[in-house]
């Protein structure tokens, strides 16, 4: 994965393939679609980058959602009180070079293997009022 300096990256597949991304639009609601801006933002970013790319032809453009944990860590792991059932999202935009390894740690903790490191950063229940008290 190559990230430039902005919040765009490229990403090598196999058969040739090249993934750029991605826009980042806080704020901007639940409505997918494509942007004109997006687009420019992203194809700008990886033309300056990987300027071999010009003669790229475009396959596909994608939309998707990214959803972002509030402090900004991904949501891994059990979920208390429901048993097997764990999670693995919140990822916003490293999504795409976290996922595979968060995926990796699920598949371990569904088999009962150890993740390999401490989950308690990453647990949902992070967020419940007895961990992070509301104002009232």
């Amino acid at each position: 994965m190559v990230h430039g300096f902005h919040d765009q990256y490229i990403v090598s597949w196999g058969g040739g393939r090249v993934v750029a991304g991605a826009t980042r639009e806080t704020g901007s609601g639940y409505e997918p679609r494509v942007t004109a801006g997006g687009v420019h933002a992203v194809l700008g970013e990886a033309l300056r980058v990987a300027p071999g790319l010009a003669v790229a032809g475009i396959v596909e453009v994608r939309v998707g959602l990214r959803p972002l944990s509030a402090d900004l860590l991904p949501i891994l792991g059990p979920v208390p009180a429901v048993t097997g059932v764990l999670l693995a999202t919140g990822h916003g935009p490293a999504g795409l070079s976290l996922g595979p390894y968060s995926a990796r740690v699920v598949v371990d903790l569904l088999l009962g293997r150890a993740a390999g490191f401490d989950l308690a950063p990453f647990r949902i229940d992070r967020f419940s009022r007895a961990a992070t008290p509301l104002p009232r």
